[in-house]
């Protein structure tokens, strides 16, 4: 990885929310007419975006793929949610489905040192409006979010509530079923954490005491498999307390779950735009990247899922409501961390195959 280094949020500071996240990005902007962008010239082109599901993917469509349509006379047809199997599989066979896909910043790191992107081609995608900590040579970053301690309200209110990831292990204090992420990305983090390890003490990952840890709670946790499962889990309080993302308890709330977030150790991260290789429309698949890039269009999609923007213009335009639920506000911030890209990019195959056998032991 060439741009950003791979723990590309590290050295964050200053005093508001643009300059907290963002300080120092191109502020280059041009409108969605852009040169880039074109007129309607890709009449009669498809291009397959894939992400992650539900309410998400449903602001995505709304705020890049209608503009980018209405731009350029190309159709957008949507696919997902994101499997790393699946996408694997397409690049295997030579002729990828996908054009142009979300994924974590983790996976972007497994996928450059697999070779499994196209590069970002800078004649097409104007870089320059994009925080320079979210660029990097085969993707742009879109989104910054979180992984949030999540709670029923009416199971657990005021100062009953929990607090800590080591809430979540208790559950004595806090009983009944809880929810993780299947996945040993961010699951070993939060162990960690509740048995005591500092953030800046995290990495590398003490392996064998994240699972020991885990194992307290595997018999009476729900372990989703999309972000859209780990909302309804809350919705239909087959849980009563786990961890989801922060702009997914935001949707949920929205629509009236009983969901409320802790945000201490918050754990952030980033999703980035990539081109799978061999994608066969990859000239309007940058394209469509471009359009993803424009502040107006970020703005929409953090106003209506709380993610946060990675072109700094953008927060211009977000919601005051909306704020609070930002893993980039200045109280927020401050009060979590940043996920080690570079451990998962060297641990992540192995982990996952440790984690599918903790699971069936």
């Amino acid at each position: 990885m060439t741009s950003p280094p791979p723990n590309c949020l590290t050295g964050i500071d200053g005093p508001t929310r643009r300059t907290m996240l963002l300080g120092g990005a191109g502020l280059a902007a041009l409108p969605l007419t852009a040169w880039a962008q074109g007129g309607s010239d890709l009449k009669g082109t498809t291009v397959v975006f894939a992400s992650w599901g539900g309410a998400y993917q449903d602001a995505e469509r709304v705020s890049y793929c209608e503009p980018f349509e209405k731009a350029t006379g190309a159709k957008v047809v949507q696919d997902g949610p994101m499997n790393v199997a699946k996408f694997r599989a397409m690049i295997a066979g030579g002729s990828p489905d996908w054009d142009v896909v979300d994924v974590t910043g983790g996976f972007l790191e497994v996928g450059i040192k697999d070779g499994l992107f196209e590069k970002i081609d800078t004649k097409l995608v104007t870089t320059s409006r994009i925080d320079p900590r979210f660029v990097n040579e085969y993707g742009i970053g879109c989104i910054v979010w979180s992984y949030n301690l999540a709670f029923n309200t009416t199971t657990f209110a005021g100062d009953a509530a929990p607090k800590t990831w080591a809430d979540l292990f208790d559950l004595k204090k806090f009983p009944g079923k809880r929810t993780l992420l299947d996945q040993p990305v961010s699951s070993l983090e939060i162990a960690l954490l509740a048995d005591g390890v500092a953030p800046d003490k995290l990495y590398p990952l003490d392996v064998d005491r994240a699972f020991k840890k885990l194992d307290a709670i595997k018999a009476q946790s729900i372990f989703w498999t999309t972000n859209s499962q780990s909302q309804q889990l809350f919705v239909d309080r087959e849980v009563s307390i786990g961890v989801i993302l922060n702009g997914r308890a935001y949707d949920a709330a929205q629509k009236g779950a009983k969901i409320g977030i802790s945000w201490e150790q918050n754990i952030q991260a980033v999703d980035y735009l990539v081109v799978p290789r061999g994608s066969r429309n990859r000239n309007a698949a940058m394209r469509l990247i471009d359009t993803m890039t424009l502040a107006d269009n970020q703005a929409k999609v953090a106003n209506l899922i709380a993610y946060s923007p990675t072109n700094p213009e953008a927060f211009k335009s977000i919601d005051a409501k909306v704020e609070p639920w930002l893993c980039t506000s200045p109280e927020n911030i401050k009060r979590g961390f940043v996920m080690s890209q570079a451990f998962w990019r060297d641990n992540l195959n192995p982990l996952t195959e440790r984690w599918t056998a903790w699971k069936l032991s």
